[in-house]
């Protein structure tokens, strides 16, 4: 036995007990250094989702910084940088820019989507649109000069500053990341446009009738390919043929492979096969070793090595996206973005505002700990109940804020003082629901951000839970990627409430308002069954359901839970139609309003 000489400073800041003794003081030492190795064990598995999304964010932020940049170098050309100064001319040379831009979109994506790929028109156009119009707003010169003033001015330094607080934790905890390089090796490999299979077809001349087979020449493939990337590959033949990496069998460094005629050779990185082709594409050269011509099909399938790699390309977009549509927002629509900006100021200083996200990351982290005894699916329950807990904090933000800003500003004669300025009735609407919804939107970052942490970590706490084996980072950031595209539904639907609210609250007061809203979101959740459920009875009761249906939301387009019960995935093409549904349902709810609200008496 080794005796422990324990410093006195020990004993009085009260570290050690001293009536636990040396022993217990070397046990909680040597439990320490188990804890410490534990830590060390599941800090990785956390946190390299995390990174992988701070890195999409930063490589987004930097992408937009440097496009941004060279807009700003175009605006020095004369004729450039003034497009916009004429409002009309500014956004009609942006439709001329912005409508073929999505026009090839659409011919470009559409075709690699078989089924349902009609519902793609409207959010490729609109990209499209959001490029013409970010490159002609980018280029002018007010937006040069105001670039700074820009970024720090109302919601814009929120939404940055959560996004690159979560860029900070990711980017911070690289030490700790597994095969950083490996994940970054991967990103060139992902393809958002296409679905990875590219297909190159290869005639080789036929061998000489009166020479050996073995001394046909090798001739050049000359394709292009990369075998870092390609997950499976496929190799037909009409003829006989030799693969190798070199046109004189003297320098071949491996044996060639041969394809029989009519065989199938098949390679799937999955398996760890040995791929049959060299890494260089330009050193790929074929043997037809019969007297026909050869034809070869080469069949690639492109994917990453390690696929969470392609979440820091979309993450990157959307980080685009959003920097691009706040700007184009901003500048070629001043006046409701200054509306707008106003209202989110004085809805986010309310003390409401900071309860409702308080008690929504409080509830995300008692969810990330309690036990809700499921059998193995409490990390279903998690997802259920964080983004549901969002969605309600956040309706019931959007409808608070209509009453407060649309139906006590009208009553307190407080917009006839805005309407007596330059700014019209449809410009007033529209600016208190953006605003509104600038709101929101920090609210569902901030709750977003500390569900993401949380949702991390969960199945690395089930498992020390349940006593099993640790997890990979591949699951957390699968438990991830599943609930990011619930929240996107979820924020739609927080939009088509907020319209509502915002129409109503032009008419009726905040009690009624809210009243109404619930109703709607009730009956909004059960059109899809009581239309189904109306098919089998008489006439008038088809008719009620069918008419219900019609002036009333169907809320069941955003709702997913069944989605999320199963753990099944969200496809893209279903984000894209309930998009179509969104824009068509709030374009129809805001000229509702403007029905409302045009004849008002603000007097």
């Amino acid at each position: 036995m080794f005796d422990i000489c324990v410093p006195p400073a020990l004993l009085d800041c009260g570290f050690v007990d001293p009536s636990v003794g040396l022993h217990g003081f070397s046990d909680a030492l040597m439990s320490n250094g188990l804890f410490v190795g534990q830590a060390l064990k599941w800090l990785p598995t956390w946190l390299t989702p995390i990174w992988v999304l701070g890195v999409g964010i930063a490589a987004g932020a930097v992408v937009a910084a440097a496009i941004f940049a060279v807009l700003a170098v175009l605006s020095f050309i004369p004729g450039l940088g003034n497009i916009p100064d004429n409002p009309r001319r500014g956004v009609i040379t942006s439709l001329i820019l912005g409508i073929p831009v999505g026009l090839a979109l659409c011919g470009w994506y559409m075709p690699q989507t078989e089924e349902n790929a009609g519902v793609l028109v409207l959010p490729l156009m609109l990209l499209g649109l959001l490029v013409g119009f970010s490159v002609i707003y980018g280029m002018w010169h007010r937006t040069r000069s105001e670039w700074f003033s820009m970024l720090g001015e109302g919601v814009i330094p929120y939404v940055l500053g959560t996004l690159g607080v979560l860029a900070l934790i990711g980017l911070g905890s690289t030490p700790l990341v597994e095969s950083p390089q490996e994940i970054l090796a991967s990103v060139p490999a992902v393809n958002i446009f296409t679905d990875g299979v590219t297909t190159h077809e290869v005639e080789i001349p036929a061998a000489s009738p009166d020479a050996e087979p073995d001394d046909a020449p090798f001739h050049p493939a000359e394709i292009e390919y990369n075998t870092r990337s390609t997950s499976e590959l496929t190799i037909r033949s009409n003829r006989t043929v030799l693969l190798a990496d070199a046109d004189d069998p003297a320098r071949f460094s491996t044996s060639p492979f041969r394809v029989d005629a009519g065989e199938v050779l098949e390679y799937r990185y999955e398996d760890r096969d040995t791929p049959p082709l060299p890494p260089d594409s330009s050193k790929l050269h074929i043997q037809n070793r019969e007297i026909d011509p050869a034809t070869v099909v080469f069949t690639f399938v492109n994917l990453p090595q390690i696929p969470q790699a392609s979440s820091i390309v979309y993450t990157a977009l959307a980080v685009v996206v959003l920097i691009a549509g706040l700007m184009v927002f901003r500048q070629a629509a001043p006046r409701v973005w200054a509306l707008g900006l106003s209202t989110a100021k004085n809805e986010m200083a309310q003390p409401l505002y900071l309860i409702l996200i308080a008690l929504g990351v409080v509830g995300i982290l008692f969810f990330g700990i309690y036990p809700f005894n499921t059998l193995g699916d409490d990390i279903r329950v998690l997802k259920d109940s964080g983004v549901t807990l969002i969605m309600v904090l956040a309706m019931l933000q959007a409808v608070w804020s209509a009453g407060t800003t649309v139906s006590e500003e009208i009553e307190g004669r407080t917009a006839l003082t805005v309407l007596s300025k330059p700014v019209s009735r449809r410009a007033f609407v529209l600016g208190k629901y953006t605003g509104i919804m600038l709101t929101v939107l920090v609210m569902f970052l901030i709750m977003a951000a500390v569900l993401i942490l949380v949702l991390s970590y969960k199945p690395i706490f089930e498992a020390r839970e349940l006593t099993k084996s640790a997890p990979v980072w591949q699951e957390c950031h699968e438990q991830i990627m599943s609930v990011l595209p619930v929240l996107t539904l979820y924020f739609m639907e927080t939009m088509v409430i907020g319209g509502i609210a915002v129409a109503l609250a032009t008419r009726l007061p905040l009690l009624a308002n809210f009243i109404t809203c619930f109703i709607v979101y009730v009956i909004g959740n059960l059109t899809s069954p009581l239309v189904a459920s109306a098919q089998d009875n008489n006439e008038l009761v088809g008719f009620v359901g069918k008419f219900i249906a019609v002036i009333v939301p169907n809320l069941n387009v955003f709702n997913v839970q069944a989605a999320v019960d199963t753990g099944n995935t969200i496809p893209p093409i279903y984000l894209a139609g309930a998009f179509n549904y969104l824009v068509v349902f709030v374009v129809a709810i805001w000229m509702l309003a403007m029905l409302l609200f045009e004849d008002r008496d603000l007097a």
